[in-house]
């Protein structure tokens, strides 16, 4: 399969800003960036302008500025209440009525409304020009060749005529649609987007109209503030996030990620790489740079290393007490260390076949030291911890009710699963394969090949320290095969442990593994098994996926008959076929370097772009938006609806591979920073089978 190979791409970042960073109110009502770039704030309490690390107080006013405009001549303009000035505090006007909005035309000349007045700046001042003849003003915008368009609830108003005058636009003098006109924005052929509660309406100050019923691109949610970039960009905030729109694609910035909070009150553009919106919470800098695959993989990496390990080498998710700081909080000891330690040891493995970087090594190296503890640590051969910690650590985020058991200075959690062992076998394996010294490969050799021993010798089970058998560790072929509690892990269990007994086999070449291998080939069926191993779920499950792709690594590795391969190739593109709508690009990655083809690894590329920099959990509200398709199905199976399709990656929540991608909403009682491996360990696995270049 050629190399698909990927140029710099537009990566967003965000950063938030509230009272502690200098503004008067989190309550933010009003925005403007000058012709010098510095941004100016409105807020509930006075106006602040950003010093480039922090809000600065103006000191012009203690009370709401619920208008900032930066005009063509490099003047901002702030209003509170009735009074309007520019932000040095010189040539103040006090005016009729509350200020609304200050907007210039493609002229260049400025206009301001108010709720009883429309002024036009004359000779360095505002002079009345007409009466607004409506005091629900919402919103106003000059454009064109002098154009006025006023946002005014029940009715889109203009200024027209020699004599001014106002024509009013309503639902029952017009095709106009039935809703309540909130904001308005215009361009200079006449174009005029409005925003009402019921969304985006397109005019042409005739008597046509364009609405989400004829393009489906425009949005329908409830449109607050309006703004046209000089980029090109068309920025719309709802109530519920921002809405951009970049030449043909449409994006959404939703709460509370990219937003302090979903109510936009206003928006300014820097330029078309730098936007600010204000919400009721404070503001949101969002900013597009230019990245490279690699690049991203080594943020991602440093924040990883910065954050996400703990102890002797352990990685794992980080409990962030507050979201701006990365390093508060603490990292997790997770029930399935040993899986996340795996994937974090196969990307490090995949980077440093890939580079020959000598840090990468260390890092592996590392990672493969932690990963033997948690077996030496148990004084059983062939069984591994779930996790261990210091005693009196109270950094465990699972059952407080799992075993615990003694080791000294540390203490150990039992009752393993089938998921720690996979992230044993597969860790280990591609480590073996990639970096392990003959000292390590031995090591590694036995290791491995005594926790194939140690469920043989129980019976295909998993016996913990007390002697009982842990709850998930169970490849039993009774079991998987006739005991109908069982048969959901039919074909994932059944692939396991073929892939368990090739690995022994390939590393020791002791035929009792092999032996064995076929025995279950042919005596219990476990080829079939795998050859189906997903079931059809309504895609509500996905732990059995990614321990199923994981696995099927070192299977595909070391099996090399070619009527065996047929077979586990046909489980796999069976498996993800049913999977392939996810764009999931540790899925997409595998099959590709498994089976040489090319697997959607567009799809694979475009889900790494959209991975935020930061992979936190945090609140997402997505069935808030009405324009999702929900897929009933899975009530089937005891679970609420979700989504027909997974949203692209920055507007869904942040989860793992194991988790649901169809869910539209999270909400996390506490931020969690997803250690790195989500984005390493596809993009260098892809790196080094190939398939991914730059």
């Amino acid at each position: 399969m050629a190399t698909v190979k990927y140029k710099k791409f537009k990566q967003d970042k965000r950063t938030h800003y509230d009272c502690l960073d200098g503004l008067p109110s989190c309550d933010v009502l009003s925005l403007a960036v000058s012709a010098d770039g510095r941004v100016w704030a409105g807020t509930q309490k006075g106006a602040a302008y950003f010093d480039g690390e922090r809000f600065v107080s103006t000191g012009l006013f203690d009370s709401p500025v619920q208008a900032a405009f930066a005009d063509l001549s490099g003047n901002v303009w702030l209003a509170s209440g009735s009074c309007v000035c520019t932000c040095d505090g010189e040539n103040m006007q006090q005016l009729e009525g509350d200020v609304v909005a200050v907007s210039q035309d493609h002229a260049g000349r400025l206009r301001l409304i108010t709720k009883k007045h429309l002024y036009r700046y004359e000779n360095g001042e505002f002079v009345k020009w007409y009466w607004t003849e409506n005091a629900n003003v919402l919103d106003m915008c000059a454009f064109a060749d002098g154009e006025i368009f006023v946002a005014a609830e029940n009715s889109l108003k203009t200024a027209l005529g020699k004599r001014l005058r106002w024509f009013n636009v309503t639902p029952e003098t017009s095709k106009f649609p039935d809703s309540r006109i909130q904001a308005v924005a215009g361009d200079k052929f006449g174009l005029t987007w409005i925003g009402t509660d019921r969304g985006l309406v397109i005019y042409d100050a005739g008597n046509h109209y364009v609405t989400k019923d004829k393009v489906n691109a425009l949005t329908s949610y409830n449109v607050k503030k309006i703004l046209f970039g000089k980029s090109g960009k068309r920025y719309v905030g709802t109530d519920i996030g921002l809405v951009v729109y970049d030449g043909a694609k449409r994006h959404f910035y939703g709460a509370e990620y990219w937003l302090p909070d979903g109510e936009v009150t206003a928006i300014a553009e820097a330029d078309g790489n730098s936007v600010w919106v204000a919400t009721h919470k404070g503001i949101s800098h969002i900013e597009t740079v230019m990245m490279t695959l690699e690049e991203k993989a080594e943020f991602y990496q440093d924040y990883n290393e910065k954050y996400n390990v703990r102890d002797i080498g352990f990685v794992a998710q980080r409990v962030v007490t507050d979201y701006r700081d990365l390093s508060s909080g603490y990292v997790q000891i997770t029930d399935n260390d040993g899986l996340r330690l795996g994937a974090y040891i196969m990307a490090m493995s995949y980077k440093y076949g890939a580079t020959g970087d000598a840090e990468t090594l260390r890092l592996a190296r590392r990672s493969y030291h932690a990963m033997m503890r948690l077996f030496d640590i148990t004084g059983v051969p062939g069984l591994m911890a779930r996790c261990i910690r210091r005693k009196g650590d109270t950094a465990y985020c699972g059952n407080p009710n799992k075993k615990w058991y003694d080791a000294g200075e540390y203490e150990w959690l039992g009752d393993v699963s089938s998921d720690e062992v996979v992230g044993h076998f597969s860790g280990l394996s591609v480590y073996y394969d990639i970096c392990a010294d003959e000292t390590e490969k031995q090591i590694i050799c036995k290791t491995l090949c005594a926790v194939v021993d140690h469920i043989l010798e129980n019976n295909y089970r998993l016996r913990d320290a007390n002697g009982n058998y842990t709850r998930w560790g169970n490849w039993n072929p009774d079991d998987i095969n006739r005991n109908p509690d069982w048969s959901g892990e039919h074909g994932t269990n059944a692939l396991e442990m073929l892939s368990f007994l090739k690995t022994a086999y390939r590393m020791s070449g002791n035929e009792k593994y092999n032996e064995e291998y076929v025995r279950l080939i042919k005596e219990e069926h476990y080829a079939l098994n795998a050859m189906h191993c997903k079931e059809k779920d309504a895609h509500t499950c996905h732990i059995d996926d990614n321990l199923c792709f994981l696995i099927s690594i070192p299977l595909f590795n070391y099996e090399t008959d070619p009527d065996l391969r047929y077979v586990y190739l046909t489980g796999m593109r069976e498996h993800w076929e049913y999977e392939r709508v996810e764009r999931n690009p540790f899925l997409n990655v595998v099959y590709a370097a498994m089976t040489g083809e090319n697997a959607d690894i567009d799809k694979a590329v475009t889900s790494l772009k959209e991975m935020p920099l930061v992979y936190m959990k945090m609140k997402v509200l997505n069935s808030l938006r009405n324009d999702m398709v929900w897929d009933y199905s899975p009530q089937e199976f005891g679970e609420p609806p979700q989504l027909a399709e997974p949203l692209p990656y920055d507007e869904k929540p942040v989860v793992r591979y194991t988790r649901n991608h169809f869910l539209a909403d999270s909400t996390p009682s506490k931020f969690s920073l997803i250690e790195g491996a989500s984005y390493l360990l596809p993009y260098w696995m892809g790196r080094y089978y190939g398939v991914i270049g730059e």
